[in-house]
C-alpha cells in the first residue's frame, strides 16, 4: 500500500500546476509522486474544488484501547502472565467498561 500523502502536499501540487504553471514532469520530481497520483489530485481539484477525495473511506479502524487500558493490560499480565485473551477481555469490561474484541487484544499484544 502506498504511503499517505499530506494535505499540505496536495495543496502544493495544485499551486504548482495552477499558479506556477509547472509541467507535470516537474511536479512529479518535486513531489516524489507518480504521474497517475498527480493527475488524480488535479482531477479532484477540478471536479470538487478540493485536492483530496473527502468521500473516500478511511483505512483500518480506530484503536478502541487507550493508554490507560494498555497500562492496565500490562499490569494485569505482569501479575498473572498466564491469562487468556477472553479473561483479559472480561477484566477490561468489568474494570474499565471497555468492550474490545479478542482479535483486537491479540493484535495489540
Amino acid at each position: 500500500m502506498p504511503a499517505l500523502t499530506s494535505m499540505q502536499l496536495y495543496k502544493c501540487i495544485v499551486a504548482w500546476q495552477y499558479e506556477m504553471h509547472l509541467l507535470i514532469d516537474e511536479i512529479v520530481k518535486l513531489s516524489g509522486l507518480c504521474h497517475a497520483t498527480i493527475y488524480n489530485i488535479l482531477q479532484l481539484q477540478e471536479d470538487f474544488g478540493t485536492p483530496k477525495n473527502l468521500m473516500a473511506l478511511s483505512t483500518g479502524w480506530y484503536c478502541s484501547l487507550e493508554e490507560q487500558d494498555l497500562s492496565y493490560i500490562q499490569a494485569l499480565l505482569c501479575a498473572n502472565p498466564t491469562l487468556f485473551l477472553d479473561e483479559i477481555q472480561s477484566h477490561l469490561t468489568e474494570t474499565h467498561n471497555v468492550d474490545v474484541s479478542i482479535s483486537t487484544l491479540s493484535c495489540t499484544l
